[in-house]
C-alpha cells in the first residue's frame, strides 16, 4: 500500500499529466501516474486518434513512459478525472501483464480533481485477468541497453 505522500504524489504527478492530454474528441482529458518498486514517478495521459483504436489511455501512457525509462515493477497507479472513473478492461488488462513480473499486486488510486480518491487492489478490479504460463519475472531483465 503507498503510504499518504506517495498517493498525494501520484495524484499531483497524475493532473499534472492530464494537462497534455489530447481529448479532441471525447473532449474528457485523462491523467494517470505509476509508481515504481523503487520510487519513481511517471505521468501519462489520454491521446485520441480520428482512427478508432489508434488512441492511448492515460493508464497505459503512464506504464509505457516508465517502461521507455527502463521500468517495469510498478507499486500503485493513480487515475484523475474530474470525477472518479474506473480504468477500462484493457488497462487494467495492460497492468496485469506487469504486476506478474514482481509477483506484486498493484494499487489503482481513482482520484477527482479536488483530490478525493478511493483506493483498489488491481486484482479486485480484475479478478480473472488473462495470465502468461510464461516466467514473466525474467522480463525485469530484458533490455537492450547492452
Amino acid at each position: 500500500m503507498p503510504t499518504l505522500e506517495e498517493i498525494e504524489k501520484l495524484i499531483e504527478v497524475a493532473k499534472d499529466s492530464r494537462k497534455n492530454a489530447f481529448a479532441f474528441i471525447s473532449r474528457r482529458p485523462k491523467g494517470a501516474a505509476v509508481l515504481t518498486k523503487d520510487g519513481q514517478y511517471f505521468g501519462g495521459c489520454n491521446t485520441e486518434n480520428a482512427i478508432s483504436g489508434l488512441g492511448t489511455c492515460a493508464e497505459r501512457s503512464a506504464v509505457d513512459h516508465a517502461v521507455v525509462h527502463g521500468c517495469y515493477e510498478f507499486k500503485a497507479l493513480a487515475l484523475v478525472y474530474p470525477k472518479i472513473i474506473f480504468p477500462c478492461g484493457a488497462c487494467l488488462q495492460y497492468l496485469t501483464q506487469f504486476s506478474q513480473i514482481n509477483s506484486k499486486d498493484i494499487d489503482i488510486i481513482l482520484s477527482d480533481l479536488k483530490g478525493n480518491y478511493k483506493t483498489y487492489l488491481l486484482s479486485v478490479l480484475l479478478p480473472h485477468g488473462f495470465r502468461t504460463t510464461k516466467n514473466i519475472a525474467k522480463l525485469k531483465s530484458y533490455s537492450h541497453k547492452s
